[in-house]
C-alpha cells in the first residue's frame, strides 16, 4: 500500500511540475474569487436581493477549489487530453489503482491549498464577514462549503477519467444546469443557501454537526470516487 501511495504521489508531483506556470494563474484566480465571495457574504445581510446571486456564485466557487489550472484542463475537448494521459500511463508499469489514487490525491491537495487561500483571504479582506462570523463560526462555514466542493468534485473526477473529452464537456453542462435549477428551486421555495450556511455556522460555531457531517461526507466521496475509478480504468477503451 505504501508503494502505491508513493507511486501516486510521484505522478502528482510530476503533474505539478508540468503545470507550474498554470499554478500561478490558478492562485490569482482563487484570490480573485475570494474577494468576490467575501463581498457576497457581506452584502446579503444589508441587501437580501443579492441572495440568489450569492447562492449561484458560491456553489460554483466551491466546485473550483478542487482544481487548479493546467494544460490538460484547457485542452480536454480539442485534444481529449485526459484520454491521452491514461493511454500514456497504461503503457508504463503503473496500475490503474495508482492512477486513480493520484487523481484523488490531486483533488485533496488542490482543495486544501485553494480552500485555505479562498477562505483565508475571504475572512481577512472583508470586515463584513468578520462581523457576522467569529473565527470558530467561520471555520464551520468553510467546512460546510469544502464538504460540498469535495462531493461535487468527486463526481467530476470520475467523469473526467471515465469518458472522452466531448462527453465530459456535455456532462459538465448537464451538471451545471441541474445545480442551477436546484439552486433556483430552493431559492424560490424560501431556502437561501448562503444565508442559511452563515446562520448555521454562527449558531453552532466550530462544533456544528451539519458542517462536520458534510465535510466527512466530502472526504468519503473521495474514497468512493477512488473505488469507482479503480474499477473503471482497467476496462476503459482508450483506442
Amino acid at each position: 500500500m505504501d508503494g502505491m501511495w508513493s507511486q501516486a504521489w510521484r505522478i502528482v508531483v510530476r503533474e505539478l511540475k508540468i503545470d507550474r506556470y498554470y499554478l500561478a494563474a490558478s492562485t490569482l484566480f482563487i484570490a480573485y474569487m475570494a474577494f468576490f465571495s467575501g463581498l457576497m457574504v457581506s452584502m446579503i445581510v444589508e441587501e437580501p436581493r443579492f441572495s440568489l446571486v450569492a447562492d449561484l456564485f458560491f456553489w460554483a466557487v466551491a466546485s473550483m477549489t478542487g482544481y487548479y489550472f493546467s494544460r490538460r484542463i484547457m485542452k480536454y475537448i480539442a485534444e481529449d487530453s485526459y484520454t491521452q494521459m491514461l493511454a500514456y500511463y497504461r503503457v508504463l508499469p503503473i496500475s490503474p489503482k495508482v492512477i486513480a489514487l493520484a487523481r484523488c490525491q490531486q483533488l485533496a491537495l488542490a482543495t486544501v491549498f485553494n480552500g485555505i487561500l479562498l477562505f483565508g483571504l475571504m475572512y481577512a479582506l472583508h470586515s463584513g464577514v468578520r462581523e457576522q462570523l467569529d473565527p470558530g463560526a467561520f471555520v464551520s462555514f468553510a467546512l460546510l462549503w469544502t464538504g460540498f466542493g469535495l462531493i461535487s468534485n468527486s463526481v467530476y473526477i470520475v467523469l473526467e477519467l471515465s469518458v472522452r473529452g466531448k462527453a465530459y464537456f456535455w456532462y459538465n453542462i448537464l451538471l451545471v444546469v441541474v445545480l442551477t435549477l436546484l439552486v433556483l428551486v430552493l431559492h424560490f421555495s424560501g431556502v437561501h443557501i448562503v444565508e442559511n450556511t452563515v446562520r448555521i455556522s454562527r449558531e453552532y460555531g466550530v462544533f456544528s454537526p451539519i458542517a462536520w457531517s458534510l465535510f466527512v461526507a466530502g472526504a468519503l466521496s473521495i474514497y468512493v470516487a477512488y473505488r469507482i475509478l479503480a474499477a473503471k480504468l482497467p476496462k476503459r477503451n482508450l483506442a
